[in-house]
């Protein structure tokens, strides 16, 4: 690997444990910025309540680091909505964001129509199926953003379990 490369990737690259809920509610303030965290979902009731639950007991309630905790629904058959929306979440459904610019369902659609429905200055986005879920993912993306100025995209990189047909890769 070249040498200016791996020079900016050790100076670029954090661990979310690095970075503290408290200190980094205080920079928000600092900076009078707001935060919302987006989780997009298909069919995921089985998980994203504790998440959204999570997120705001810890970095809403408890810190004051997230200000709206979103939830883009991608047209889930299950109670996906209604679980989000009783622990904490606001939630819209895809298809009702930006009708007029038509509908291709998937994950890419609920992300960049979340962009128009939140109000965030910074916008964190968060699986909604995760089984290990801990707010300091968010706090980990938020990190580089609120404590560095030259830091504008934050991108997570986490092993997680793949299931197959075949059993599970635990580095998937």
């Amino acid at each position: 690997m070249r040498s200016d490369v791996l020079e900016w990737l050790q100076r670029r690259t954090y661990t979310a444990d690095a970075f503290d809920a408290a200190r980094l509610a205080e920079a928000k303030r600092q900076q009078a910025c707001t935060v919302s965290v987006v989780l997009p979902a298909l069919d995921e009731e089985r998980t994203v309540g504790s998440i959204v639950e999570a997120i705001r007991r810890d970095l809403l309630e408890r810190h004051g680091l997230v200000d709206e905790i979103l939830v883009v629904d991608s047209g889930s058959t299950d109670r996906t909505a209604r679980v989000a929306r009783a622990a904490g979440a606001r939630v819209v459904h895809a298809d009702a964001v930006l009708p007029d610019r038509g509908s291709v369902p998937g994950k890419g659609e609920a992300l960049w129509k979340a962009l128009y429905a939140t109000h965030g200055d910074l916008v964190v986005f968060v699986d909604s199926d995760l089984l290990t879920f801990t707010p300091q993912y968010v706090v980990g993306l938020l990190g580089p953003l609120l404590k560095d100025p030259t830091v504008g995209y934050v991108k997570a990189v986490y092993d997680r379990p793949l299931s197959t047909v075949d059993g599970v890769v635990p580095t998937g």
